[in-house]
């Protein structure tokens, strides 16, 4: 199973990236909207001029925030790389701030679970998906877009393409099913673990079949 990052919250952040291109052109150039500095028409002012620096730090600022905005977003567009990746080997995650593919084996994984938590900033509510690790040291010590609290891996799903209470239910499913390879390849397996179904009835109490003879020629007469 793969997650995505949700194409329409992509959109809407290109979007609003273009939306601060154009106004910082308008501030520093064109004044469609903005209020042009004092004498632009003839010869600058003192003020003016003051006013004009103005402008041009705040359309820099505007310039810098909108292409950062936009060409992120238009990049996770194009690329449409998952952020999480439900693998048969592990968890796939881009989490990693200097390498963002990190690979989370099975073997290291106690259990996933979902979570939603309060962001201390603004009050909003975050989805995230819980990993708790065996080994924290299977994930880098530097994340981006996770937090490590002591053995539990938070990833934060609030931009998902789909729930992340079906991705955590299937990275359990997965490594529940690696875990369970795993102990049948170094041991036999139990019978309770086949897909097996046996039916025993005693030899005595199988009923007789009985034999139809009704339909048997009869024996011809010698005579």
């Amino acid at each position: 199973m793969h997650a995505y990052r949700s194409s329409i919250r992509l959109f809407v952040v290109g979007v609003i990236g273009l939306i601060l291109i154009v106004a910082a052109l308008d501030i520093m150039f064109y004044h469609w909207l903005s209020t042009p500095p004092d004498g632009a028409d003839t010869a600058l002012t003192t003020r003016g001029q003051a006013q004009q620096r103005g402008d041009m730090l705040w359309g820099a600022s505007l310039i810098g925030m909108g292409v950062i905005l936009f060409g992120s977003s238009l990049i996770e567009l194009v690329r449409r790389k998952p952020v999480v990746d439900v693998r048969d080997d592990g968890l796939q995650a881009q989490i990693g701030a200097r390498a963002p593919e990190v690979l989370i084996p099975w073997s290291a994984v106690d259990a996933v679970t979902s979570a939603i938590s309060t962001d201390p900033y603004d009050g909003s509510t975050r989805e995230q998906l819980v990993v708790k690790l065996r080994d924290p040291d299977s994930v880098p010590r530097t994340l981006a877009g996770a937090v490590l609290n002591g053995d539990e891996l938070h990833i934060d799903a609030h931009d998902w393409n789909r729930p992340v209470t079906d991705v955590a239910l299937a990275a359990q499913g997965a490594r529940d099913h690696a875990m369970r390879m795993g102990v049948g390849a170094a041991a036999e397996p139990s019978p309770a673990m086949m897909w097996e179904t046996r039916v025993d009835m005693p030899t005595d109490e199988i009923p007789a079949v009985a034999t139809d003879t009704s339909q048997d020629p009869e024996p011809e007469d010698a005579s």
